[in-house]
């Protein structure tokens, strides 16, 4: 079956990035805020600082398996609970992380403005490089993740290794006077403010929720990845944090304001090349925190388009009974009228975010007091609500509401009906059914269209589509309640189906990809599914006591098709 290549999905389709890629764009991500704001912070600890580190690190390593679980238990939060739950309570999830998002990317772009203007170019207007940069975030959002992890492995050791350098190149101005600065507990500060310290380095290091939303990886594999990337991240902050104590001393590194970058333009190389380091090695903070600020603005835009196409949903549930409209428009010409529509609102929640991103960078610069309690919103109520959401979701298992908004259908239908069928060109349906040809690839002709449904009441009509994975998607966004197949009990399957090569080749591989059907399912092989379908009860029970065929015949089930399938597939190579 062959895909429409002239619609553009790069925006929130190419999540498949590789666990290299993750490793080294979460590098980057924890070293943006990390390695600027952490120091300063962490400074009147002296070496103190030093457990906090440890302890910050751990929390985050933790809070990242945690993320990790519930995004395997939910099968993506991105694909599954955020797509498939109770449209409520998708709005309020998504509602509440656009917020910490926002926050956060608000916060990092008056960062990153204040960096560029204090370091680079001091006379230049906050508007004028606020804008710039924005003007790039939404350039690269339409990009994707993927575009990001592509252009940072290419950039990693180019930024790292300068980076190393000049770390060593610092090591011999430190003076051990100021690493033996004694450091007075009880004194100078408390046991409670090293583990306030501790929540600082875990608050630096939040990004690592955005693992929940990452795709087409296992949770091991993103649990290996993200966790190379914080003991990297760990490796260097540890590495930083004891040159600046050694360069600066405790005290004078506590006021400070981005003393990492004040550290670069203070290290002496021989040799009349580097005559601005500080101004080279400003490119480190630039990458990272543009990835960091791209990757708060990206999941964003994601969240505000989620949360439109699901206030979306829900009016269209609440409408769909009252009345119903005729459309004989095919599926291809519906498919082009929905990606423009997807791509209408994708192009406002761009604009939308970034506006809201400007205007609360704006306020930030503002004032000191502004941007203190503004530090206070996102400690003490953004980030705690994310971690108590996320290990809410770990813990919530099927309450007796959920159950009450799903179904369980026991018995799913597939076949192919005929192009030049009357029923089918003729047949008024609602305006969201799509009726598209389906190809075989191997005749290039068009065979039919894929028809499905599942065993609910008669006011459900069959769906027809131009693939085994639009057809379901249709069929169960039709539904007044979510589609839970895990007591699926037969999948009866049409004979042109069966004997139509692309076609069947094309659903085994969607079982096998998408996992939606169980594998224990039985299977049946019809003339018509129609005509099995009202007597399927008797029909199933007669097969399961072998009343129906010779004793010792096996049942076969989904897994023994599906294993048949990749075998004959790795045969014919």
């Amino acid at each position: 079956m062959t895909k429409n290549m002239s619609t553009s999905y790069t925006f929130a389709q190419n999540e498949s990035i590789s666990p290299r890629q993750l490793y080294r764009l979460y590098v980057f991500n924890l070293l943006g805020v990390g390695t600027l704001v952490l120091p300063n912070n962490l400074a009147k600890l002296g070496k103190y600082a030093f457990i906090s580190i440890a302890l910050g690190v751990f929390m985050a390593w933790l809070f990242m398996w945690i993320v990790s679980e519930v995004r395997d238990q939910k099968k993506s939060i991105y694909d599954r609970s955020f797509g498939k739950t109770a449209h409520a309570k998708i709005l309020i999830y998504d509602l509440i992380i656009a917020i910490y998002e926002l926050s956060q990317a608000a916060f990092l772009a008056w960062i990153f403005v204040k960096l560029i203007r204090d370091s680079l170019i001091p006379d230049e207007s906050f508007t004028v490089v606020l804008l710039v940069i924005m003007a790039v975030c939404a350039y690269a959002l339409s990009g994707g993740v993927e575009c990001r992890a592509r252009v940072y492995e290419v950039v990693f050791f180019f930024v790292l290794i300068p980076l190393a350098a000049m770390l060593l190149f610092a090591l011999s101005d430190m003076r051990l006077d100021y690493l033996m600065i004694k450091d007075r507990v009880g004194v100078d500060f408390g046991i409670a403010d090293i583990f306030a310290g501790a929540y600082y380095v875990f608050a630096a290091s939040i990004s690592v929720f955005n693992i929940l939303f990452v795709r087409e990886r296992t949770a091991s594999q993103i649990r290996g990845s993200v966790s190379k990337a914080i003991f990297t991240y760990a490796g260097i902050l540890f590495l930083l944090y004891a040159v600046l104590l050694g360069n600066f001393g405790k005290y004078s590194l506590s006021e400070i304001e981005f003393p990492a970058v004040v550290l670069m333009s203070d290290v002496q190389i021989k040799g009349s090349f580097f005559k601005r380091a500080d101004a080279l090695m400003l490119s480190v903070w630039f990458f990272t925190l543009f990835s960091v600020l791209n990757m708060s603005l990206y999941y964003a835009v994601l969240r505000c388009e989620n949360f439109a196409e699901n206030t979306g949903k829900i009016i269209f549930t609440f409408n769909k009974n009252r009345h119903s409209c005729s459309n004989k428009q095919f599926g291809s010409d519906r498919q082009k009228s929905h990606d423009k529509e997807k791509s209408t609102i994708r192009s406002w929640c761009i604009i939308f975010v970034i506006a809201v991103t400007v205007t609360l960078a704006y306020i930030l610069e503002s004032g000191d007091e502004i941007v203190k309690k503004y530090l206070g919103f996102l400690m003490c109520i953004a980030i705690p609500v994310i971690v108590v959401l996320t290990i809410g979701l770990m813990l919530t298992g099927c309450s007796a509401v959920e159950l009450e908004e799903r179904c369980f259908p026991t018995l799913a239908a597939v076949d192919i009906i005929d192009v030049d069928t009357n029923e089918i060109t003729d047949k008024e349906v609602t305006d969201n059914k799509a009726y598209v040809s389906h190809r075989d690839v191997s005749t290039n002709e068009n065979s039919g269209y894929i028809e499905f449904y599942y065993n609910m009441d008669k006011s459900y009509e069959p769906e027809y589509a131009y693939d085994i994975k639009t057809a379901v998607d249709s069929f169960e966004d039709r539904l007044s309640q979510k589609a839970d197949t895990n007591h699926l009990k037969v999948i009866l399957i049409g004979k042109t189906l069966r004997n139509d090569k692309a076609a069947y080749a094309s659903f085994m591989e969607y079982c096998k990809t998408s996992k939606k059907f169980p594998r224990n399912t039985y299977v049946c092989i019809a003339d018509d599914i129609n005509d099995i379908f009202d007597n399927m009860g008797d029909y199933y029970e007669q097969k399961i006591n072998k009343e129906n065929h010779e004793d010792g015949e096996p049942i076969i089930t989904l897994g023994t098709l599906l294993d048949d399938y990749t075998n004959e597939i790795h045969e014919n190579r």
